[in-house]
């Protein structure tokens, strides 16, 4: 059996499965800062409002690094490769020997751009999939390569008040804006909006995608290339398809492209009778709200003025592949 006789089957769907995304820790705290260490906790929805926030650290003690995670409403992102691999590539740099050890899928300089929401999703043309490579193997590791600007779109209920960019409220969503970071320097940077409710986000009309550049990964005061996911998946920041970025003291780059490789919870075993190969994109758990008590939100506290929320973007990328 030749893989190029499987029936194609690449929807991009709502999955379960993830690459280049955290692992949650598990704590009574909806907040986490990673300036100290760990990832961020799940929002903690409790029919569906993401109940009074507290932080282990204290919202004041490092106001600019709370964020919990939750389901996002959409993503949209430029895919460049899909490979399944044999065994896990070099971890210091997996472009070194994936030739060897991954075959390809999907390798498009240009990109294929991808939408998936909760209502609609996009399916890549079976043109720009090339199933001839794979071989009757088991295939324990997944590599994925993204360009290095994402778009997320999301919603949250709370109950209390956030400020977003023009007000405040318990209902807030994204806007068509950039991520301004840590440290916004006014309220009109804010990438959300706060309101009343969903309806009022509905007459508003701009509940859109904001977006997030990708350059460098920052672990206390330096910046790298790489980093390990809590869940051990690796994740890197290319310059082109086949090399690794270079990333300066500041943790400016080179980077156009992220890179996550992934060991399969389940390994895609294809075999004489494979007669379907499916993969897909996961929604669930891969948005993080930011939450901010620095820059012009630095009289804010949790206890006191109104806490702003600067983004909800993604967290990680979910991918899962099956083959069956």
């Amino acid at each position: 059996m030749t893989a190029n006789i499987l029936k194609l089957k690449m929807l991009l769907a709502v999955l379960i499965g993830s690459i280049f995304s955290a692992s949650f820790v598990s704590s009574a705290d909806i907040f986490y800062n990673p300036a100290g260490g760990g990832e961020p906790n799940s929002c903690g929805e409790v029919s569906n409002e993401i109940p009074t926030t507290s932080s282990s650290g204290g919202f004041n003690n490092n106001p600019s690094r709370l964020r919990c995670i939750t389901d996002i409403d959409g993503l949209k992102l430029t895919l460049h490769k899909a490979g399944l691999c044999t065994s896990a590539p070099d971890t210091s740099d997996p472009s070194t020997d994936w030739s060897s050890k991954c075959v390809f899928i999907i390798n498009d300089a240009t990109g294929i751009e991808v939408s998936v929401t909760t209502t609609s999703q996009s399916s890549i043309p079976e043109s720009k999939i090339d199933l001839s490579g794979l071989v009757e193997a088991t295939y324990t590791h997944a590599v994925l390569m993204v360009g290095n600007s994402l778009q997320t779109k999301m919603n949250a209920k709370f109950a209390e008040d956030f400020r977003g960019s023009n007000g405040e409220g318990p209902f807030c969503y994204s806007i068509n804006a950039s991520d301004p970071g840590n440290n916004p320097a006014a309220y009109a940077d804010l990438a959300v909006k706060c309101v009343a409710d969903e309806a009022a986000m509905t007459s508003q009309g701009d509940h859109d995608f904001s977006s997030k550049q990708f350059t460098s990964f920052r672990s206390g005061n330096s910046y790298s290339n790489a980093k390990t996911a809590a869940n051990g998946d690796e994740v890197y920041v290319f310059s082109d398809m086949d090399t690794i970025a270079t990333v300066a003291n500041d943790g400016s780059s080179d980077a156009t492209k992220v890179v996550g490789v992934l060991e399969m919870a389940t390994p895609a075993v294809v075999s004489p009778s494979s007669t379907n190969f499916d993969a897909g994109f996961q929604l669930t758990e891969q948005g993080q709200i930011r939450f901010s008590g620095a820059g012009v939100c630095a009289s804010a506290s949790l206890a006191g003025a109104t806490a702003c929320i600067t983004s909800m973007r993604n967290y990680g990328v979910g991918f899962k592949v099956t083959v069956k």
